[in-house]
């Protein structure tokens, strides 16, 4: 009798497929990847999560318990590209009036929610993580070189308060 040597049957795929890092979206609404005024993303990082760690002395010996989960935050870089009005600054302007260098947390900012997006060859979501309160955290414009040709990008990391995972 035959061995069945694919690899759907090794790992279990027999209807499903891997998930590949170059199929994603990542949706900020009116910053990245939605409407004619985004900035297209070009890296992104699924998010991360630890748990604090409690402690409880027994005898002679430490014992461990899992606490309050920690979400890490995560970096997208959008390409810079030359707008007119940029979303991005729109969105740094919410929180901080550069040319008077005043704070404005409380008077307008708005924490935004955003949306990672894995994709398979067809175009089918193969998985969701919606992310609740983001906010930047991180703006690192990046380094200019004469002797590279290559594009412009923003690095941001994002600080948010929870991310959903959905199939």
């Amino acid at each position: 009798m035959a061995q069945q040597m694919g690899w759907g049957d090794s790992f279990g795929l027999r209807d499903g497929c891997f998930k590949r890092k170059n199929r994603w979206l990542f949706t900020i609404p009116e910053i990245s990847a939605e409407g004619i005024n985004a900035l297209p993303p070009s890296k992104a990082s699924r998010p991360g999560l630890s748990f604090k760690e409690l402690s409880m002395e027994h005898l002679t010996e430490t014992i461990y318990y899992p606490g309050k989960p920690e979400w890490k935050p995560i970096t997208i870089t959008l390409y810079d590209l030359r707008k007119e009005q940029s979303p991005l600054w729109d969105w740094i302007y919410s929180l901080y009036d550069l040319p008077n260098s005043r704070y404005l947390y409380s008077v307008g900012f708005k924490k935004e929610q955003a949306i990672l997006t894995l994709y398979d060859g067809q175009g089918l979501e193969l998985e969701n993580w919606f992310f609740e309160s983001v906010w930047c955290q991180d703006i690192v414009f990046g380094e200019l070189d004469m002797s590279d040709s290559g594009i412009c990008t923003v690095d941001i990391t994002l600080r948010y308060d929870r991310a959903y995972y959905q199939f």
